[in-house]
């Protein structure tokens, strides 16, 4: 608070009455909380990367060249060496010493210069942190029409930052912006561009005085960018739920995952409560790309239109991808996959044991028992996705449950009791 605030209050009634978005907060605070001399550094930083990134084919032209070359000369290490006379010997073994030496020495001297130079970064307090920068933008996907309107936003910021002080010597409104200026302009167009696709709403769980859990309702606080997570996907049925502890944001599994599968989050529009044309329309919208999670493919229902009977059962011979459908007779079938007739009569009972363990995680979570209704929940969830695929009714109650309750580790706000 103390790098940006003194900046952002002298100009808070302006910026509010702009009527200017969140992320448009969010990318003037990228810039009030490092000061200009960390925004110069940070632009000096995404111009290198951009020089080296442009250097990387040359680079890979000379490495292939290299390695062929290297891959023609004879490996001497596997070469038997003809007997060398023992005045030989004691002169390769000096020589083998004295490069030792001269090799720790330039060890020492770049240990040095290195403890030098993060003494250096420390006393002067300049190190930035480039992850949130190196976030996609989609730069060359945007309209004229788009440019110019964040092109706009960026010179009003940067305007608001000439009136505050941010500039040591800010240039008169008649004049050309100088140099820094426009870097700190072109940051905050930078800045403007990649929130678009990047920045996470975090909130707190506010809970009812009469109930943990019964009458809860998230409420968002602002918007942040945790680079790690931006880097995951989207799914319409997503492997994973998020909280907050403090400032830090929490990913959690909420379904048993197998090694490959994509560790999916959820960008807003989710299968229960939106058809798959209105998801496809806001991601196409707002993140520009055609969702093709499984959900989508198969037009999975809404909440209110799913039941249990949409459940199919995996085929239990080892190896095989096999769906099938609830059996009606317990008769054994023969799975089109595998070729190889199968009882799914183990199956369904494994079903119904999940079920029901649903049902025992809900009652631990209506009478407060919240490690207790995690780990019922866990189990079920887990053996679901072993023996069956969604959707599912009960299973996607469970695993919103289990959010629920993941949630009331992070930040919770419960009123205060009535005197």
């Amino acid at each position: 608070m103390a790098t940006y605030h003194k900046y952002e209050c002298k100009v808070l009634a302006l910026l509010i009455g702009s009527g200017m978005s969140v992320l448009s907060m969010v990318a003037l605070r990228m810039v009030t909380q490092e000061g200009p001399r960390k925004c110069l550094k940070i632009y000096e930083e995404l111009k290198k990367n951009i020089v080296e990134e442009a250097a990387v084919p040359l680079a890979a032209t000379s490495t292939t060249t290299t390695t062929t070359t290297t891959t023609t000369t004879p490996n001497t290490h596997d070469m038997k060496l003809p007997a060398s006379s023992k005045s030989a010997k004691r002169r390769i073994r000096r020589r083998k010493l004295k490069a030792s030496r001269r090799g720790e020495e330039i060890t020492e001297m770049m240990e040095e210069k290195g403890t030098k130079e993060r003494r250096e970064s420390n006393d002067d307090d300049e190190s930035v942190d480039m992850a949130p920068y190196n976030l996609v933008t989609h730069a060359d996907r945007r309209t004229s029409k788009d440019f110019l309107e964040r092109s706009l936003m960026a010179a009003f910021l940067l305007k608001c930052l000439q009136r505050v002080g941010f500039f040591a010597c800010p240039t008169p409104d008649d004049e050309v912006p100088g140099a820094e200026e426009i870097t700190v302009a072109a940051l905050l167009l930078r800045n403007l561009q990649l929130l678009q696709f990047n920045a996470h709403e975090f909130f707190e769980t506010r809970v009812s005085a009469e109930h943990r859990f019964r009458g809860s309702r998230p409420v968002y606080l602002g918007v942040a960018i945790y680079p790690t997570v931006a880097r995951f996907n989207h799914d319409c049925y997503p492997a994973v739920t998020r909280y907050f502890v403090g400032r830090h944001i929490v990913i959690r599994a909420v379904r048993g995952l197998r090694p490959g599968d994509v560790i999916a989050e959820n960008y807003g529009p989710i299968f229960t409560k939106r058809t798959l044309a209105e998801r496809q329309r806001t991601l196409a919208g707002r993140y520009w790309f055609r969702c093709t999670c499984k959900a989508c493919q198969e037009d999975w229902p809404r909440f209110e239109n799913l039941t249990n009977d949409f459940v199919r059962l995996r085929c239990p011979t080892a190896g095989c991808s096999g769906l099938h459908l609830q059996a009606r007779q317990g008769k054994p079938i023969k799975c089109p996959d595998c070729q190889k007739k199968i009882c799914l009569e183990d199956r369904l009972a494994c079903l119904r044991e999940c079920e029901a363990l649903y049902d025992r995680g809900l009652a631990g979570m209506e009478n407060e028992r919240v490690d207790e209704a995690i780990g019922t929940l866990c189990g079920a969830l887990k053996r679901f996705h072993q023996v069956a695929c969604p959707p599912h009714r009960d299973t996607h109650l469970a695993e919103i449950a289990l959010s629920s309750c993941l949630a009331d580790y992070g930040n919770t706000w419960r009123p205060a009791a009535a005197l």
